[in-house]
């Protein structure tokens, strides 16, 4: 990833919520969340705010802007799955 890339977070007009480059709106998104229709309906109007904090902590638990995509013994243990 380029260090001085900005990247923006939008909402889709079909509703999918993507991380993307500001400077192409033509490459693919770089994540993207879509949320079941089940999902929908319990989020509501929150949908977008959850779909942000989810990438946040996901680029954050990664150390996607270190570099360092190892995670320590600590966080593999406190890895959890939600379903």
């Amino acid at each position: 990833m380029i260090d001085n890339a900005i990247l923006e977070i939008v909402e889709l007009p079909d509703g999918e919520v993507v991380l993307r480059s500001t400077d192409s709106d033509d490459e693919a998104p770089l994540v993207s969340i879509r949320f079941s229709e089940q999902a929908l309906e319990l989020l509501q109007r929150s949908r977008f705010d959850v779909a942000r904090e989810m990438i946040d902590h996901a680029i954050t638990r990664s150390m996607l802007w270190d570099g360092d995509d190892t995670l320590s013994e600590q966080d593999e243990e406190e890895s959890v799955t939600v379903h």
